[in-house]
């Protein structure tokens, strides 16, 4: 039998190239969108800087009481106690 070269046998292909190429369109597209930054901000690339200004209304501490007025002792000379053993659990 004579020697021949090889045979190349051509079956229509599946499609499946055509789904790898659709996959990475769609990941670049993605890629773009992601990070390309001012692409498609709708300024044309041309910088597009958004300027927030925030005021915050002045509002002015409570005043501290004078003179120890919150921490006098009840009349009659004695505190409350604190109740023996410390706290329970």
């Amino acid at each position: 039998m004579a020697d021949r070269g090889p045979t190349v046998v051509n079956t229509g292909g599946s499609g499946a190239g055509w789904a790898v190429a659709a996959i990475v369109v769609l990941f670049i597209v993605g890629a773009l969108f992601l990070f390309g930054g001012e692409l498609f901000d709708g300024s044309g690339g041309g910088g597009g800087n958004t300027n927030v200004d925030v005021t915050v209304p002045n509002v002015e501490a409570p005043q501290a009481p004078s003179g120890g007025e919150g921490t006098q002792a009840p009349a009659g000379g004695q505190g409350t106690q604190a109740p023996p053993g410390g706290t329970q659990q």
